[in-house]
Order: C-alpha cells, then structure tokens, then sequence
C-alpha cells in the first residue's frame, strides 16, 4: 500500500514529535510520497524556523525514503475525492472560495 503524507506530520516528524514519529515509523515498510506542495511548505517553513540546518538534514533523510509526487489532474481528482469523503463524514472543515 501506498500513503502521501501531509505536511504537518512531516513537520512534527522532523520536530521529533512522537506521534509523528511513531506513525511514519510504521509504515516504513511501505512506500510513502509527499506532494510537490507538502515539499514546498516544508521547504519554506525550514527556511523560516529554528535550527535550520539540523531540519534540512532530517528531510534530506526523509526524502531519501518518501517519493515526490508530482501534480496532475489524476493525484488533483484523487485529492478531491478524499477531501469530499473527509468532509462528508464531518473529519474536515469546508471553507468557502
């Protein structure tokens, strides 16, 4: 099986948060990805925080396990059923556009 993971538990995971740590343990033995999206909010959230050169260590690591995923209208279609699926079961908020 296959997980894209958001960027909020890459965050925790290189902040060592250990329910981000345990999750993303757990499924080493799977493949994981992130999204060309999840890469530039970590990226940029590095680039702004604390201890700058130990964070891009970590996800230099991380990136040697998780793929990158590009976008497309297939990964895009996707991302909306799971959104439309999340909020129809009250897992996730709607903002208007």
């Amino acid at each position: 099986m296959s997980y894209l993971i958001d960027t909020d538990y890459v965050a925790d995971f290189l902040k060592g948060r250990p329910d981000a740590f345990q999750l993303l343990s757990s499924l080493s033995g799977d493949e994981i990805a992130i999204s060309i999206i999840t890469f530039d909010e970590v990226t940029e959230g590095i680039s702004s925080g604390q201890d700058r050169q130990r964070h891009e260590r970590g996800f230099r690591q991380f990136l040697r396990i998780a793929d990158m995923l590009p976008l497309n209208r297939s990964t895009m279609r996707r991302f909306a059923d799971i959104r439309g699926t999340l909020r129809s079961q009250g897992t996730l908020e709607c903002h208007a556009v």
